[in-house]
């Protein structure tokens, strides 16, 4: 690609001293003519290798793995929002229920899927703080830490 762009300036440059030099007449205008096929030869020379050979896209772009990267701290933000919003729509439930003794924090895996949870609740609204975090958030009981607090 880039002989084929210096074989187009070098012409362009040729044919602009050329034309400079030309005397005026006849001659002059079929001079022209042959250098006006000689710039449409050069301009249109690499089509048929273009043509016949296989175009590969990734030469033109780079999609190499190193050409790009997750951002993990963004990734990780995310992860820690939609935590936050778990843990913050179970303690409005709990509010709701009468439950101010209890208080939940939600812990999520990569995939963003509920690895664990830490439930704290006063012995008397255990089993239904218990009951509530297993069905808001469909967890089983054994990714449930339950920690009593005596009031």
């Amino acid at each position: 690609m880039a002989g084929w762009i210096l074989s187009v300036v070098g012409t362009v440059l040729t044919v602009t001293l050329a034309e400079v030099m030309l005397p005026e007449g006849q001659t002059a205008k079929f001079i022209k003519g042959v250098i006006s096929l000689a710039i449409i030869y050069v301009v249109i020379a690499p089509i048929p290798a273009l043509l016949s050979s296989k175009i590969d896209i990734n030469s033109f772009f780079d999609f190499s793995s190193s050409s790009y990267e997750s951002d993990a701290s963004f990734i990780g933000i995310i992860k820690e929002d939609k935590q936050s919003a778990l843990t913050e729509e179970i303690n409005a439930a709990f509010a709701e229920r009468g439950l101010t003794a209890s208080s939940i924090r939600v812990f999520l895996d990569d995939s963003y899927n509920v690895r664990q949870v830490f439930l704290t609740t006063s012995k008397s609204d255990k089993d239904e703080a218990y009951r509530l975090t297993m069905i808001s958030l469909g967890v089983k009981e054994e990714k449930i830490v339950v920690n009593e607090v005596f009031t």
